[in-house]
């Protein structure tokens, strides 16, 4: 809930936040609804290889998000990396995304 009050999106932009432009204020929106397939689906839009990338990424998108600015009245930054995992796991746990030979 926190991410769709945010209004200004600095996390997905490509000079402050995600280099890949991942579409973060859309993929948390359907993980807040448990739209996992449609989630999982508008990640792999940007990214290919999530369940890699999502691991080693130091997480630019998480310094560029606007609740980090006032991270004391706040919590600080949504967790986007870890929801970025989660959504690869679930992918995989949930046949959504199949090895392909």
């Amino acid at each position: 809930r926190r991410c769709m009050d945010c209004g200004i999106p600095f996390c997905h932009s490509g000079t402050a936040g995600c280099p890949l432009g991942n579409l973060i204020p859309e993929w948390n929106d359907l993980v807040r609804r448990g739209r996992w397939d449609a989630a999982s689906e508008r990640l792999h839009a940007t990214n290919n290889f999530p369940e890699f990338t999502g691991r080693l990424c130091p997480a630019p998108c998480e310094a560029a998000c606007v609740l980090s600015i006032a991270e004391a009245e706040t919590g600080g930054a949504v967790t986007i990396k870890r929801i970025e995992n989660t959504i690869a796991d679930q992918a995989w746990r949930l046949g959504i995304v199949e090895p392909q030979p």
